[in-house]
């Protein structure tokens, strides 16, 4: 295991009192508790060690001493530091944990440490509910429930009421949408499983944006797809370069935000999306359109929909309202010709019958007030945006971003140095922050933080003026660490 791969597993090792080398030596601890290091494996070497955690050799060599004399690790002359195989510790890790575990999401163990005490969370990117909106909205009148829990029927494509507001939806947004091409789904990233479980065998090729969303990365990798990158310029995938790679790596299905992209804020213009369309009527590839955070408008209006371009190619829209009006809902759709709905629906039904009916039933409310949650949510995040530009410029200089129109996140450069390590002299300064590398199969743009503007004043001010301690520290000690990737998108 390399000191990286083991750095995303620690975690937020470093969070909590006590001594530097105690928590590490806890964290490595608990990493073989849980399956993630295995008996017998090799640990990194303290020179390496050290410098993926950005902390002094010294620190990382106490750590080591300590697990040893207590029965966890064993040193072989010549060859580095190992897990023991049969101390009675080891043994119970062993007996607790049922197989190998996945190198794992980063994520996940960030969300692990969400709401610690006195952290200023920038890791994930989860809206706070908007208290603009009436309760009335989250509740059923009693006859609409009466109707719901009397119901006996199970809806594999989703609430009849729910997939008519979806396609009443896409339809007033240009893209004329009939409630038979709506399958509801257990939120967006439900749906891109479903899309990749339907077109995808293992070893398949799919061409997805570099950087990208990682709850995308990782339903592809848990699929055993091949990750072929795209990279992202400030239109979004640059025109032309589509149908070379497509065809250059036998592509079987292909996976874009183009509004708003995560994490680079890029908007694909219309020209793109139209070849987009073009290419998948063509050569038959679906295409995934994830339309999550099109509706985080802070300015100007977005572009139409790729599928607006060729309603009938086979576009696979996929959107919730989960960042719009509110994560807790966990309701989502695909927008799709009928005959991949049908396939989709099929597919769902082998894992469950459906969503729940009464969030679906929400869905349909909130859809209906949908202009004035959009009007909302703008009203909260674009002074959000605007101030956080304000104090990375005053506190932070050095650092690089463009102002996105719209979504969630600034996708920050950073003048020296390799993210994985700053991310862990800010977690010590209380700042958690999702390295660039996280946004990349290939583990590329480490040279970035995604960075989201959505907490209140107080707590991004608070965040800024952490990070910028971090940063003075980090510069101080030789902003040690490779560069993998340096051009800002």
């Amino acid at each position: 295991m390399d000191a990286q791969e083991l750095v995303i597993h620690l975690g937020g090792w470093s969070l909590g009192g006590g001594p530097l080398h105690r928590k590490l030596a806890d964290g490595l601890a608990g990493c073989v508790r849980k399956g993630a290091i295995h008996p017998g494996a090799r640990l990194p070497s303290e020179r390496s060690l050290a410098q993926a955690l950005s902390i002094s050799r010294t620190t990382v060599v106490a750590a080591y001493n300590t697990l040893r004399e207590s029965g966890w690790l064993e040193s072989r002359t010549g060859s580095g530091t190992w897990v023991c195989e049969g101390s009675r510790e080891v043994a119970a890790a062993r007996d607790s944990a049922h197989a190998a575990a996945l190198a794992g999401s980063p994520v996940l163990n960030l969300m692990v440490h969400r709401g610690h005490e006195g952290i200023v969370d920038f890791s994930l990117g989860s809206p706070m509910p908007l208290r603009e909106l009436p309760p009335e909205l989250f509740m059923l009148p009693p006859e609409e429930h009466a109707a719901l829990i009397q119901d006996r029927l199970h809806y594999p494509f989703g609430l009849p009421g729910a997939r008519q507001a979806v396609a009443s939806y896409y339809s007033k947004a240009g893209l004329p949408t009939g409630a038979e091409q709506i399958l509801v789904t257990n939120g967006a990233l439900h749906a891109i499983s479903l899309c990749t479980a339907l077109y995808l065998q293992r070893g398949d090729s799919v061409l997805v944006e570099d950087p990208g969303f990682f709850g995308a990365l990782d339903t592809l990798r848990v699929a055993g797809a091949r990750i072929s990158p795209l990279p992202v310029e400030p239109d979004g995938v640059p025109r032309g370069l589509l149908r070379n790679r497509i065809i250059a790596t036998a592509a079987r299905m292909v996976y874009l935000t183009p509004t708003f992209q995560n994490p680079t804020g890029a908007v694909m213009p219309a020209a793109a999306r139209l070849e987009v369309a073009r290419l998948a009527s063509e050569l038959g590839i679906p295409v995934i359109d994830d339309g999550v955070l099109a509706e985080i408008v802070l300015d100007g209006p977005p572009p139409k929909l790729i599928a607006a371009y060729a309603p009938k190619a086979p576009v696979l829209t996929v959107s919730s309202l989960s960042k719009l009006a509110w994560p807790g809902l966990r309701v989502g759709w695909v927008r799709a010709p009928e005959p991949m709905i049908e396939r989709l629906a099929r597919l769902r039904s082998a894992q469950d019958l459906g969503s729940p009916l009464l969030t679906q039933a929400i869905v349909v409310r909130l859809l209906a007030e949908i202009d004035r949650i959009r009007l909302h949510r703008r009203q909260q995040l674009k002074p959000r945006r605007d101030l956080m530009a304000e104090l990375l410029r005053e506190s932070l200089g050095e650092w690089e971003f463009r102002i996105p129109a719209g979504g969630l996140f600034f996708w920050v450069k950073l003048p020296a140095g390799d993210s994985r390590e700053f991310a862990q002299v800010a977690l010590r300064h209380g700042v958690l922050v999702l390295p660039g590398t996280a946004m990349s199969a290939a583990e590329n743009h480490a040279g970035f933080i995604r960075l989201p503007f959505l907490a209140d004043e107080e707590t991004l001010c608070t965040g800024v003026r952490r990070l910028a301690a971090a940063w003075r520290e980090y510069r101080s000690a030789g902003a040690r660490g490779r560069r993998a990737n340096v051009s800002l998108v």
